[in-house]
């Protein structure tokens, strides 16, 4: 059996979806045209599938719904709206089919055109299982419900489970052998700060309920704002995942808006009870080098200070420039990238010091895999040439009568001096 994402075994399934769509959206298109027709004979009504009858019936109430929640709950009489769209969401999935399910993204657009604000999450890895992300289009700041569907046999199953934001989800769901379960559901997704968010789901042996074992209520993980991935960094089929998050910036350090950050990498990995913190570092970069350079100068740590530079003599004459000195409670400040991007090149700063305020150029270079600094210059101020004006003649007074020109006369001609006679 074909089960590619390009088989054409699939496109059955499509057409029955798009047609199901055209038949939800077509009283909307027919009530906006008015066709006048000379009538020819009575006809008895077509009666609509009731699948399209309940799916519209579910729009609109969940249209209805949604802006009449009170708060920023999901739960409660808040829930029914989000409800409304997850049996929509089951309604269009069961269309595709179980051999379709991986293709899940395809009822998004289906979804947006009736309104609706969700996102769909798979997990190539295993293709039996979905998660539809639902969002109140009233309210950006509600919580969102995220509805699981997974095949019990032939029986299309879903549950809702409340998060906050559920902005950008990703899932990985994997297989286990633990006591009392069968299935682990991790889904990464963020707040519309765009703090990241960790969820851990556990579905009971007979594949009907999936339980919570970790979220941010019970074992808050990141928290902070940035990206996360799911990996499988030791390739035992059970998956952990990493997150780059921007921490706090360093007490010495103030940054420009769009100048590079410190980043914090973390590493997660699953234990009995859920996911625990296995590394954490500072995620070394050009910036990240310049700063831990400065906190060695500072701490009298010359010798390693030495390390980050290409030449041992740089310790030196970062001293003697007042590198190791604090002589104001945030002496350094990034300008701006001179380059362009976050990570290569060079940065620009200003510097606060005994000797007053300076600005330098770092420029950065690789060795041996690691960033160090190349060097710096203090950039010259440029001079202001100012370019030589000639002021026009004034025109304001009334301009005096110009004198005519003179008629060049000839001069009259001169005689030759007479040639003196000669004597005898």
């Amino acid at each position: 059996m074909d089960t590619r994402p390009g088989s054409t075994r699939f496109i059955p399934r499509f057409t029955a979806l798009a047609l199901l769509l055209s038949l939800i959206l077509a009283p909307a298109v027919r009530a906006q045209t008015v066709v006048h027709v000379p009538p020819i004979r009575e006809a008895s009504p077509v009666a609509s599938p009731p699948e399209v009858d309940s799916v519209s019936a579910w729009v609109s109430q969940a249209k209805a719904g949604f802006p009449s929640n009170l708060g920023d709950s999901a739960g409660g009489e808040n829930y029914r709206p989000y409800e409304k769209v997850g049996l929509i969401g089951r309604r269009l999935l069961r269309l595709l089919g179980r051999e379709g399910l991986p293709q899940a993204h395809v009822i998004k657009p289906a979804l947006d055109s009736l309104g609706l604000v969700t996102e769909v999450a798979t997990d190539p890895a295993s293709p039996a299982f979905a998660l539809l992300m639902v969002r109140n289009p009233a309210r950006y700041t509600a919580d969102a419900v995220g509805f699981l569907y997974w095949y019990r046999g032939s029986d299309l199953r879903l549950q809702g489970v409340v998060f906050k934001g559920g902005y950008h989800p990703r899932m990985r769901v994997w297989r286990t052998s633990g006591p009392g379960y069968g299935f682990e559901c991790g889904i990464l997704a963020e707040t519309h700060a765009r703090l990241l968010r960790f969820t851990l789901l556990r579905l009971n042996p007979g594949s009907m309920v999936w339980g919570i074992q970790q979220d941010e209520e019970s074992s808050p993980l990141p928290g902070a704002p940035g990206e996360a991935a799911w990996l499988d960094l030791n390739q035992d089929g059970s998956p952990e995942f990493v997150s780059w998050t921007s921490g706090a910036t360093d007490s010495l350090f103030t940054e420009c808006q769009n100048c590079p950050k410190l980043l914090t990498e973390r590493t997660f990995i699953e234990n009995g009870d859920g996911f625990d913190l296995l590394d954490e570092r500072l995620l070394p970069t050009p910036y990240a080098t310049l700063v831990y350079f400065v906190r060695l100068l500072i701490d009298g740590k010359l010798a390693q200070a030495e390390k980050l530079v290409r030449d041992p003599a740089m310790v030196r004459e970062a001293v003697a420039q007042g590198w190791d000195k604090r002589v104001v409670r945030k002496p350094w400040f990034t300008e701006r990238r001179q380059d362009g991007s976050p990570w290569l090149g060079r940065l620009s700063l200003r510097f606060e010091g005994p000797q007053g305020v300076k600005r330098y150029v770092v420029i950065f270079a690789m060795r041996e895999g690691h960033w160090i600094i190349d060097h710096w210059s203090e950039p010259r101020a440029v001079p202001q040439h100012y370019p030589y004006v000639i002021m026009p003649p004034d025109t304001s007074a009334t301009p005096a009568t110009p004198t005519p020109r003179a008629t060049p006369t000839s001069l009259p001609a001169t005689k030759p001096p007479a040639t003196p006679a000669k004597t005898r």
